[in-house]
């Protein structure tokens, strides 16, 4: 009870110089000046890195307003002084001189071969002009000091030796899985086998490695920025002609089409790509706006041309084909006037590369949703009963230019549509038939690099599993020996 004994505590303490070390003297640090600086301090050794064309001297621009000989005639005649490549020139070594003169002892000068990109780099102009100021120097290169032929230990830095590579085993034909049913690996939550979609057939038919890893869900999940790209645009266009061309209703006219249009878009941002509303991103934004508001216009006018109805919008489709289960979502289908069908596939693309496709006999995605109605796989509530029975054909509508390619329907003369015949899938599907038939062996065939050519020049496609895909199929693309051209 009471105060505390100041006196007691205060004897207790021990007072103490700091225990810390003796801090580091900073005897000297390095300044740093661009290029385009004057320097601001003296020093014992100056390094000039990036020693390349265009550099030390910094290289004269042009008056981006009159010529040198204008410049002259300028000035004679008014006495305005304008710079001009003379005096840029000048200025530029003058700098040169002051950098220069800002090192008491030595100078290095450093000169890179090649750019970040990989381009060869020239050696700066300055180089001849130091050469002048060395005693027996003919040739200016003479005093570059490539350290590519030097022995390491005679290197003017640190360095270390690298391990050797690994060595590289040939990869083989195929990853074998015997004890596997591969087209088994997704299950659903009954223990029944997930059925295959188009679009992961696609991937099959490319590389089946590509699609082995989608089935696993070995995935890349690596971090990247959000983009505007190919597949964003897709997914915000196909969004809008889902919720504008409505099902059994009317073609929208031109000026509710606008506004319906506006709104829809306004949502797709919402849900497919809420960066956009940025004021970064305003002329990305408005510019696809306007790209899908073309789109829909054109798309309203083939549809009075053709006299069609939608009657399935983003439809769901289940069916039977290759000897597989397949589910997919159809982007729409019209019923023409004869009755007969048209699936549609919307692509944000242009007509050029999918009619050469069609004409190679490579495509396949759209002819599935055909099958798939041939031999429909029913569910309760699966709105098929109108599809079943009737003619199908099938259809791309190219957003980007508002190409129309059909196959395997009949339409009248002066339809906007342009037939490409009966045999668009013939090619595709007897590679889809070795490929699954490859996959019910447990066979994983690989790529090879020749794969990514052929289905450029004699598919018609690009094949982004192959060139925008997991690294782990990049990895395991066999290398072979092409035949001469």
């Amino acid at each position: 009870e009471g105060g505390p004994d100041w006196e007691a505590i205060l004897r207790g303490i021990q007072i103490v110089p700091p225990s810390g070390a003796d801090p580091e003297r900073n005897l000297e640090g390095v300044s740093l000046w661009s290029a385009q600086e004057s320097p601001w301090r003296p020093c014992q050794h100056l390094i000039v890195t990036d020693f390349t064309d265009g550099l030390y001297p910094t290289r004269a621009r042009a008056n981006p307003m009159f010529l040198d000989s204008e410049i002259a005639r300028i000035r004679a005649a008014t006495g305005l002084h304008l710079r001009g490549r003379a005096e840029g020139l000048a200025q530029g070594l003058a700098l040169f001189d002051q950098q220069l003169q800002a090192a008491t002892s030595t100078v290095t000068f450093l000169i890179p071969w090649r750019d970040l990109a990989g381009a060869r780099l020239q050696p700066s102009a300055g180089l001849s002009l130091v050469a002048r100021a060395i005693a027996d120097i003919e040739n200016a290169a003479d005093l570059i000091l490539d350290l590519s032929r030097l022995p390491p230990d005679n290197w003017p830095v640190a360095h270390h030796r690298l391990p050797p590579d690994p060595e590289t085993h040939d990869l083989p034909e195929a990853l074998v899985f015997s004890d596997r049913d591969l087209l088994a690996l997704r299950r659903k939550d009954d223990g029944t086998t997930k059925p295959q979609s188009p679009s992961r057939l696609e991937t099959l038919l490319v590389s089946p490695l590509a699609w082995l890893l989608a089935e696993v869900e070995a995935k890349d999940m690596s971090w990247s920025a959000e983009d505007l790209d190919v597949m964003a645009k897709g997914n915000i266009a196909h969004y809008v002609f889902e919720h504008v061309f409505l099902k059994d209703l009317p073609i929208p006219e031109p000026a509710a089409l606008t506004v319906a249009v506006a709104e829809a878009y306004d949502r797709a941002l919402t849900r497919h790509a809420g960066f956009l509303r940025s004021a970064s991103w305003d002329m990305e934004r408005q510019g696809l706006e306007r790209e899908i508001l073309q789109a829909a216009r054109r798309w309203r006018e083939h549809l009075l041309a053709l006299g069609a109805k939608i009657i399935g919008n983003e439809m769901w489709l289940s069916g039977e084909a290759h000897g597989i289960n397949l589910h997919g979502k159809a982007d729409a289908i019209l019923e023409l006037p004869d009755g007969s069908l048209l699936v549609i596939d919307h692509k944000k693309s242009g007509t050029s590369a999918r009619r050469r496709r069609m004409e190679a006999h490579w495509d396949l995605q759209a002819g599935l949703y055909r099958d798939m109605i041939a031999r429909p796989i029913r569910h309760a509530g699966d709105s098929m009963d109108q599809l079943i029975g009737r003619s199908v054909g099938i259809a791309y509508h190219l957003m980007n230019d508002g190409g129309l390619l059909t196959s395997g329907v009949t339409l009248a003369d002066g339809s906007p549509a342009s037939d490409m015949g009966d045999a668009v899938t013939t090619a595709a599907v007897a590679l889809l038939a070795d490929r699954l038939a490859q996959l019910g062996a447990g066979r994983v065939v690989l790529n090879t690099s020749a794969d990514e050519g052929f289905f450029k020049k004699n598919a018609g496609f690009t094949p982004y599993a192959l060139t925008d895909g997991s690294v782990l199929v990049a990895a395991f693309i066999r290398t072979v020996e092409e035949p001469l051209q």
